[in-house]
């Protein structure tokens, strides 16, 4: 089957990448920006219609080809090759993902998120590799080439985004704020009190999240709380209190329950370590002595 990446044709190119699954837009020729006069508000007018992407290339023949990939593709971009090999040489893996060469010798990797699972465009956890796809961000493609003559070439081939390999856990897991640590609030290692307790400060920090940050800090406090599950946390009870947390700071139930089920189940093979909070007693009797002393003044 002929693919996106095969065409010479910009117009050819850019109805193929919409058959796939991808919006695209025109960029000004010979530059990475979109164009003014056919899309003056940018990205925002990506299109998979056809009769839409005819009349642009139409009118400009010489138009290079953006891609706005959907919210489940993310799209690493790599500025610097050597960030590229050195990521491979970590996940083997990203060799199989689509990927195409940039004109500096970077590379753009299309890889697909978990259901449930949403980034920031702002990212900046990888040297030498920036976040876009997702709905959010754009990438020039095949076959747009720039004033000086260099162009965009696919290495591995484009796929639809339900077809992509999905991003590895580890390295997902590196994009993604940390889980915080466990917060003492009551007695006991592992107690249902204490256990409750946790995930009831948890879903506090969830609930209070401000607009931008909420999708990231569910994922980060599921994660936390997945870590409890091992210690006799009720997955079920911990899902629920934290999808409610997530609708009360605004985020819709079915991203908050995608979202809470994927970071409880990364959090559950990934245990928190809960050291027993309870005081220690002094070891002598003078010691404890003194200790009962200072309890009562």
């Amino acid at each position: 089957m002929q693919t996106a990446q095969t065409h010479s044709s910009a117009l050819e190119a850019a109805v193929a990448y919409a058959g796939l699954g991808y919006a695209v837009f025109p960029l000004a020729p010979g530059e990475k920006r979109p164009h003014g006069r056919l899309v003056p508000h940018g990205l925002k007018e990506a299109s998979r219609e056809e009769a839409t992407i005819a009349t642009w290339w139409r009118s400009c023949p010489g138009c290079g080809v953006g891609i706005l990939a959907p919210e489940e593709v993310l799209v690493l971009d790599f500025d610097d090759p050597t960030a590229w090999e050195r990521l491979k040489g970590e996940y083997p893996t990203l060799g199989d993902a689509p990927r195409q060469r940039t004109p500096k010798g970077g590379y753009h990797v299309f890889l697909r998120l978990p259901q449930g699972v949403r980034l920031s465009a702002t990212v900046r956890k990888l040297a030498g590799v920036d976040l876009r796809g997702m709905g959010k961000a754009y990438v020039v493609a095949s076959p747009t080439r720039l004033a000086d003559g260099r162009g965009y070439t696919w290495e591995v081939p484009l796929v639809k985004p339900e077809d992509l390999p999905q991003i590895p856990e580890d390295l997902l897991l590196r994009l993604l704020p940390p889980p915080p640590a466990p917060r003492e609030v009551v007695v006991g290692s592992s107690s249902p009190r204490r256990l409750r307790a946790l995930l009831e400060s948890y879903a506090a920090a969830v609930a209070g999240a401000p607009e931008g940050t909420r999708h990231n800090t569910l994922i980060r406090y599921a994660v936390a709380a997945g870590g409890l599950i091992p210690h006799g946390l009720s997955p079920e009870e911990a899902e629920e209190v934290l999808v409610a947390a997530a609708m009360r700071a605004g985020l819709p139930e079915r991203e908050s329950r995608d979202a809470a089920r994927w970071g409880l189940k990364v959090g559950e093979g990934r245990p928190l370590a809960l050291e027993d909070s309870r005081p220690s007693e002094p070891r002598n009797y003078r010691a404890r002595v003194y200790a009962r002393m200072r309890r009562w003044v």
